[in-house]
Parts: structure tokens; C-alpha cells; sequence
């Protein structure tokens, strides 16, 4: 009976939590760039990035919670933007929660201005906006209300407007980046729903007039870290991020370890992060010619570990950069780009990519 209890309290939590946050629980946020700030479109290490990501969680109390991720992103450069450079990519998000088969589908279109501010390029400002075109279903026919238990096959007594809706969602943010030396510092912030858009099956009557409620509240993301190289085949990059909306708020930190072995460019990533009072997270990544492979999965040790064992999610991201360009390197991947054009053939050395 307690079990059951706790079972019947984690579905409606986790639904409480799913309707008001709007955006999915990710252990790893730094491997979906475009959902955590659209500031971060275009701001890699890279010219190109791409990068699927999946999540199934609770699958060991109820109907698992999935969630799925593809996105792309580059930089588009020009002599106008001399140091500077304009970031574009763009998402899909998928998203099936609970007994109901609640699915959310986001197609999200992003942009960002990355500007230098400085003659070193050690000091950037980066401005994103993101447009989302978003629809949310349900399967009425799984759901069982009140009056149907006291009267079986009768009707719900629910005023659905339409098991489908369709809205439109807007996200503006920044981030400043800061490099001394082998370091990077980075701390930025994001707003989601800056529209406040409405959400709701339901069908309210008031003097005859219809009308929908549920007003999506703003979302407030800030998130920053520190990426240092503390040997010639180590790096650390240590994370926090902080959501909240309304009354869901969350707290996540740690760190990723990488380590190049070999000379091959063979890179194994491993860290440890926190989400506060829920879950602790062991990460484990491989990475090798630019392809990497990330692997996390939550320990569930909040009070619902009764119900849940302690199993809480599994997530599995895989990500590709193409073409090298570090932002403090324009400068520099320009004169060279000009002397390839006057016949110079020297060949470029591999890189050491620490980016997550």
C-alpha cells in the first residue's frame, strides 16, 4: 500500500513538474546547447556541430518518461564581421510522458550573435534568439477521470477543447565568455516563453464567452563553468546550472574530466555531477575524429528512491564538430586561409577538442 502510495505521488509530481517546466529534465544540458540558450547556437570550437540526444527515466516505477533530441549548428563568417561572427542552427525536440502518451514536439530555429570584444579575442559577448513552433497531444481514450470510476463508461465529465494544440514560443539569450591563458570562462543566462504563450486542453465557460487559460510562465535559465587545461593530456571543465519557473526550480552541478590517450587523438571523458536533493550523476564519454559519444545515467536518492530503487534515468547523447575554428583563432585561420590561396600545402596539426 505504501509502495503505491509513493508510486501514485512520483506520477503526479513528475506531472506537475513536466506541465510547468516545460522543457525536458536533461542530465546532460551541456550536450543540447540550442534547449539550455540560444545564445549557444554557432559558439563552439567548431564551424559545424550537430548532435542527437535520448532520455528514458522512471522506466523502473511507471510508463518510462522519453525524451529525444536532434540539432544542428554553425558559424557564418565574413570579412564585414572581422573577429566576430553570426551563429544559425537549428532543433527538434520529442517528448512522450506518462500514461496519457502526453507528447510535446518542438521545432525550435535559432540564431546568435557572437561579437568580439577586444583586439586579443579573449573577451566575447554572444546573443541568441530562439522561435519555436511547439504542439502538444494527448490520448484521452488511456486517461481515466473522476466520474468514470464511479461510473464506468459513462462520460469523463472533462470540457476538452481538442486533444491537439498548436503555439508558437520565443527564447532570447547571452553569455559571456572570458579566455586567460589555457582557461575559459563562461557564465551566461535565458529566458523561454517571453510571450507567455497559452496552454490548455480545457475549455473554461464564463458569461458565455469560451476561452483558454493557462498562461506558460517565463523560464529563467543561468548556467556558467570554468574549461582548464591543468596538463598537456588533461582538461577540467566544472558546471552549474540553475531553472527555474514558477514554483519548479533545479540545481545542477559538476565536472567532466578529459583525457587524451595515445596519439591517434583518442579522448575519454568521465565527471560526476549533482542534481541537488534528486540525483547524483555519473558521466562517461568517449570521444575519437571529432565523434563523441556521452553516457550518463541518475541515482535516484531523493524520497521517492523507495518507489524508484534508486533507478532514476538513463541518457545517451552523440555529438560531431567538423572543421576546426577556435573564436581566439580567427584572426589567425584567416592569414592562413590566404596563404593556402597563394599555393601554400603545409598541413594542419590535429587538434586537442575538450569542447562538450
Amino acid at each position: 500500500m505504501r509502495k503505491s502510495i509513493l508510486i501514485f505521488l512520483l506520477i503526479v509530481f513528475l506531472g506537475v513538474f513536466k506541465l510547468s517546466a516545460q522543457r525536458v529534465h536533461s542530465s546532460q544540458f551541456y550536450s543540447i546547447p540550442l534547449l539550455l540558450n540560444p545564445a549557444l547556437t554557432g559558439n563552439s570550437d567548431y564551424n559545424l556541430r550537430g548532435g542527437v540526444n535520448y532520455r528514458n527515466q522512471w522506466n523502473s516505477v511507471t510508463i518510462p518518461f522519453v525524451s529525444q533530441a536532434v540539432f544542428v549548428d554553425g558559424k557564418l563568417s565574413t570579412q564585414l564581421l572581422s573577429s566576430s561572427w553570426i551563429g544559425v542552427g537549428g532543433m527538434i525536440f520529442n517528448d512522450k510522458a506518462g500514461d496519457g502518451g502526453l507528447k510535446t514536439t518542438q521545432v525550435m530555429f535559432a540564431s546568435s550573435l557572437n561579437k568580439s570584444l577586444n583586439a586579443g579575442n579573449t573577451l566575447f559577448l554572444h546573443a541568441g534568439l530562439g522561435v519555436e513552433m511547439i504542439n502538444k497531444s494527448v490520448d484521452l481514450s488511456k486517461l481515466t477521470f473522476g466520474e468514470e470510476l464511479d461510473n464506468p463508461g459513462g462520460a469523463s465529465g472533462e470540457n476538452f477543447i481538442s486533444q491537439s494544440l498548436f503555439y508558437m514560443d520565443f527564447s532570447l539569450g547571452f553569455q559571456m565568455t572570458y579566455f586567460r591563458g589555457k582557461t575559459k570562462y563562461f557564465m551566461g543566462s535565458a529566458v523561454s516563453h517571453i510571450n507567455e504563450p497559452k496552454e490548455s486542453f480545457y475549455r473554461y465557460e464564463d458569461e458565455e464567452i469560451n476561452f483558454s487559460t493557462n498562461n506558460l510562465k517565463r523560464r529563467f535559465a543561468w548556467h556558467g563553468g570554468v574549461e582548464s587545461r591543468i596538463s598537456p593530456r588533461m582538461y577540467f571543465k566544472p558546471e552549474i546550472m540553475y531553472t527555474t519557473e514558477k514554483n519548479a526550480n533545479e540545481w545542477i552541478a559538476g565536472a567532466n574530466f578529459m583525457t587524451l590517450f595515445g596519439n591517434r587523438g583518442t579522448i575519454f571523458h568521465y565527471g560526476l555531477w549533482y542534481r541537488f536533493t534528486q540525483d547524483i550523476i555519473p558521466a562517461f564519454g568517449y570521444e575519437k575524429k571529432r565523434l563523441k559519444i556521452m553516457l550518463t545515467y541518475d541515482i535516484n536518492v531523493s524520497d521517492l528512491q523507495v518507489a524508484s530503487s534508486s533507478r532514476g534515468g538513463l541518457e545517451i547523447s552523440l555529438t560531431y564538430n567538423y572543421n576546426y575554428s577556435n573564436p581566439r583563432e580567427i584572426r589567425k585561420l584567416k592569414r592562413r586561409q590566404k596563404v593556402k590561396k597563394l599555393g601554400d600545402k603545409a598541413i594542419s596539426c590535429p587538434k586537442f577538442s575538450h569542447e562538450d
